[in-house]
C-alpha cells in the first residue's frame, strides 16, 4: 500500500484543513466559468446514448470478466480516449491487463454425492438440489458423517465428513468469513453444507457459490471437496436427523468434485490528461467506472444476456464523455486527471484492486477518486454520493450542485447504510489505501442484475447532468491549491494503515 507521508498525525491536520476548506467554500460566490460551461455542455444525452448502445448491445453478451466481448469494450473505450488526445495510462498502451484464474465445475457427470445409511444408498443428481464448489482439478472424500452446528464446532469433524446445516437464521454466521478458517483448523476429509432455505434463496446460493469463480493468482484450495445440498434432497431418514440436530451412527457419505481451471487475463482501460501546473501535474484526480457486467446467464422470459445498461454501462460511458469534456478545455487543469474503466467489479472488485496494488501513477499522489456506478435510473433530480461525510469532497460537491441550478441535481449522502454499498464498488479499493473518495450511485431497481437492464430504460438526460456535475467537481479538485482532506474519524475507520 502506497502511504508515503501518511501517519497517525494526518487526521489532526486533516481536521483543521476540513474546517478551513469548508469555510472557504461556504464563502465562495457561485461563478459561471464560460470555458468550463462550454466543455461541460459537450456531455450530451445523445453521445451517452450512442456509446451505451455499443457497449450494452446484445452483441457484447453482457461483458463478462473475462470474455472477448469485455476486451472489445476495453478497446472501444481506448479508441475514444485516443481520439480525444488522452495519453496512454497503462505504460505505452491504454489497456492494462491483469492475470486471473477462472474455475468452474466440470461436467455434471463428474460431480457426485452419495449418502449411505441403514436403509441403503442414495445417489443425488447434480443440478437437482445438489451442487458443488469446485476449486481443485479433482477432489474426493469418503467417510462417516458428523453434524456440526456452526463453524466454531468444526473441530468435532476432524477425520470425518462434516455436515453443516444452514438456515435463514444462521446464514450470516456461517458465511461471515469464518467457515474457511474453521474448515482449515478442523481438517475434515469433506464438507456437506445443507441449505435449509426457501427455493429462491437456494437458487441464489447456487448461482453464487456453485458457478464460475474468478480470483487473482492461484485458486485457494485445501483439497477438501465441498458439496451443497437442499434439505429436502437429503435421504428421508438423514433429513429428519439433520433437522433434529443429531445424526445417529451408521451414516456415511462420498463426495467427488472436479473443476476446469484456466489462467486468463482481463482488461482495465486507462487514459490520462496531463496537468498544466509544473508541480501539481504530478498529482492525480482519478475518475472510475466498471465496464464489466454478468455475461450470459439464467434466462428470464427468454432473455439470457445480462446487458448491464445501468450497471455499469451508465457510469462507464459517462466517464468516457467526461474525458471528451476535459480534453476540450483550452488549458488543461493544474493536476493530471486519470480516466479509468475497470473490469472484474462483478467478480469482487478485481480490476480496481489490481490497479490499486499495481498503480501506473503513485497512489500517494492520487488526491481523489470519483467513482460512478449506476447513474442512469431512478430519480431524475437526485443522486446519492456515498462518502460525503468522509472528506471535504462532500461539502464541495454540495456547493457545486447549488451553484449550478441548471443541472437540477440534488446530491444526498448514503440512504441505504444497511446494504453496505460503500464496500461494493471500485472506490473502496482506493479509500482503504488512503485516497479520499465520492461514489455516485442511483440505487438499485427491479432490473438490477437481471437481463432486462436494457438501454431503453435509461434516463440519458439525467446521466448527462450527473456527468456535468462530476466534471465541475473534478475540475475544481484538479485546480485547487489544497488536496481534499479526510475527516479524522472516517480516516481511522476506513483507511488500512500498513503494518509496522
Amino acid at each position: 500500500m502506497h502511504t508515503a507521508g501518511l501517519t497517525k498525525a494526518l487526521p489532526m491536520a486533516a481536521s483543521a484543513l476540513l474546517v478551513a476548506v469548508s469555510t472557504a467554500c461556504a464563502q465562495m460566490a457561485p461563478r459561471e466559468d464560460e470555458e468550463a460551461a462550454r466543455a461541460a455542455a459537450l456531455i450530451t444525452a445523445e453521445n451517452l446514448e450512442l456509446h451505451l448502445g455499443v457497449i450494452a448491445h446484445d452483441s457484447m453478451r453482457g461483458r463478462d470478466t473475462p470474455s472477448p466481448e469485455l476486451m472489445e469494450t476495453a478497446l472501444y473505450i481506448a479508441d475514444q480516449f485516443r481520439s480525444f488526445g488522452l495519453e496512454p495510462g497503462a505504460g505505452s498502451d491504454y489497456v492494462q491487463l491483469y492475470p486471473m484464474t477462472r474455475t468452474r465445475p466440470a461436467g455434471a457427470a463428474q460431480q457426485k454425492l452419495r449418502f449411505s445409511g441403514p436403509a441403503g444408498t442414495t445417489d443425488l443428481v447434480y443440478g437437482d438440489g445438489f451442487f458443488v464448489q469446485a476449486t481443485a482439478p479433482e477432489a474426493q472424500a469418503e467417510g462417516s458423517v458428523v453434524l456440526v452446528e456452526s463453524a466454531a464446532d468444526m473441530p468435532a469433524a476432524s477425520g470425518q465428513i462434516a455436515i453443516l446445516r444452514v438456515t435463514t437464521a444462521n446464514i450470516r454466521q456461517v458465511f461471515g468469513g469464518r467457515l474457511r478458517d474453521a474448515v482449515r483448523a478442523a481438517q475434515p476429509v469433506g464438507l456437506v453444507v445443507v441449505l435449509d432455505v426457501p427455493d429462491a434463496q437456494f437458487e441464489r446460493f447456487r448461482g453464487f457459490l456453485g458457478s464460475e469463480r474468478v480470483v487473482f493468482g492461484e485458486v485457494e484450495s485445501d483439497g477438501i471437496p465441498v458439496a451443497f445440498v437442499a434439505q429436502q434432497s437429503l435421504p428421508e431418514g438423514l433429513a429428519a436427523q439433520v433437522a433434529g440436530g443429531t445424526i445417529s451412527d451408521g451414516w456415511s457419505a462420498r463426495i467427488e468434485t472436479r473443476a476446469d481451471i484456466s489462467v486468463e487475463e482481463a482488461p482495465n482501460t486507462i487514459g490520462v490528461l496531463r496537468g498544466s501546473d509544473p508541480e501539481l501535474r504530478e498529482e492525480y484526480v482519478i475518475l472510475t467506472a466498471h465496464m464489466d457486467h454478468m455475461g450470459v446467464g439464467r434466462a428470464v422470459d427468454g432473455d439470457s444476456i445480462y446487458n448491464g445498461a445501468d450497471d455499469d454501462g451508465s457510469g462507464t460511458v459517462t466517464v468516457v464523455e467526461m474525458a471528451r469534456a476535459f480534453t476540450s478545455l483550452a488549458q488543461a487543469p493544474r493536476r493530471s486527471i486519470i480516466f479509468m474503466t475497470v473490469s472484474g467489479e462483478e467478480k469482487g472488485l478485481l480490476g480496481s484492486r489490481y490497479y490499486a496494488e499495481n498503480p501506473t501513477f503513485p497512489l500517494e499522489n492520487t488526491v481523489a477518486n470519483i467513482n460512478l456506478d449506476m447513474v442512469g435510473r431512478n430519480w431524475s433530480d437526485t443522486i446519492v454520493a456515498i462518502g460525503m461525510a468522509e472528506s471535504t469532497l462532500g461539502p464541495q460537491v454540495e456547493r457545486i450542485s447549488a451553484a449550478h441550478p441548471e443541472l437540477d441535481m440534488a446530491v444526498i449522502d448514503d440512504i441505504w447504510p444497511e446494504e453496505s454499498f460503500y464496500t461494493r464498488s471500485d472506490h473502496y479499493n482506493f479509500a482503504r489505501r488512503g485516497v479520499p473518495i465520492l461514489f455516485f450511485f442511483n440505487g438499485t431497481h427491479d432490473q438490477y442484475h437481471h437481463p432486462d437492464d436494457e438501454v431503453g430504460l435509461i434516463d440519458y438526460d439525467k446521466m448527462a447532468r450527473i456527468g456535468r456535475l462530476v466534471f465541475y467537481l473534478g475540475l475544481e479538485v484538479a485546480n485547487q491549491d489544497e488536496r481534499p482532506a479526510w475527516d479524522p474519524e472516517a480516516y481511522e475507520r476506513v483507511v488500512e494503515l500498513p503494518q509496522s
